[in-house]
Formats: structure tokens, C-alpha cells, sequence
């Protein structure tokens, strides 16, 4: 199956250009883009399961997902958090802030760190 050869090694490739992005330069926007690229490629690994060996890959990928869910949770909670409040509230809530983009930093290394050892090339 030829088609489905080529549409393996194409979100392959597609995850692993995400991935040396953010491991060259993390941030949220490439983070987005490894964790998309990634979903991507596990949906369709997990929709042809039945008639490609690819259990083997769907793993590493869902891995690859399991290692960036941290740095991501925390992205979303100081988002939301800034977004919901006032600047009286922020200010107050300053030492929260803090905590939480010390969260998102080392969150983010460890993503970058893990990812790091990961290949998905084809």
C-alpha cells in the first residue's frame, strides 16, 4: 500500500520537523505545533492499525504527547489565569504568577529534554 507508505513517512516527517523546532527554540507557539503535529499522526496511525504495522510508532508518538501534556497545563492555567484578571487582582495574585511560570519553565525544559531523545524520522 503505497498511498499509506507515503502518508506514514509525511506526518512522520511533519512531527519530526515540529519537534527540532521546538528542541532548537521552545516556545508555546512550537510546543502547540509538536503537540498538533503529533495528534495528527497518532489519528491516523490509530485509523489504520488494522492493516499497517504500526503499533510500535503509535507508542513513541503517544510518548511524545505524555511529555509535552506538563509544559502545556501549565501554559493554560497562566493564560487563563492573566486573562481572568484585573490589576488590582494581579497584583496580588503576583507571587501565584510567579510560581506558575516557574511551573511552565522547568515544565518546558523537561519537555525539551524528553522530545530531545525522541526520533521519529522514517
Amino acid at each position: 500500500m503505497k498511498w499509506l507508505d507515503k502518508a506514514i513517512a509525511r506526518e512522520c516527517r511533519a512531527l519530526e520537523r515540529a519537534r527540532k523546532r521546538f528542541i532548537i527554540k521552545p516556545s508555546e507557539k512550537r510546543l502547540h505545533d509538536v503537540r498538533t503535529a503529533g495528534r495528527r499522526f497518532r489519528s491516523l496511525l490509530e485509523d489504520v492499525a488494522g492493516i499497517a504495522k504500526s503499533e510500535r510508532l503509535r507508542t513513541r508518538v503517544k510518548r511524545a504527547a505524555g511529555a509535552t501534556d506538563a509544559a502545556r497545563d501549565a501554559t493554560i492555567i497562566l493564560r487563563l489565569l492573566q486573562a481572568s484578571m484585573d490589576a488590582e487582582e494581579a497584583a496580588t495574585a503576583q507571587p501565584l504568577l510567579e510560581r506558575l511560570r516557574e511551573q511552565e519553565r522547568l515544565a518546558t525544559r523537561e519537555a525539551r529534554k524528553s522530545l530531545g531523545r525522541m526520533r521519529f524520522a522514517p
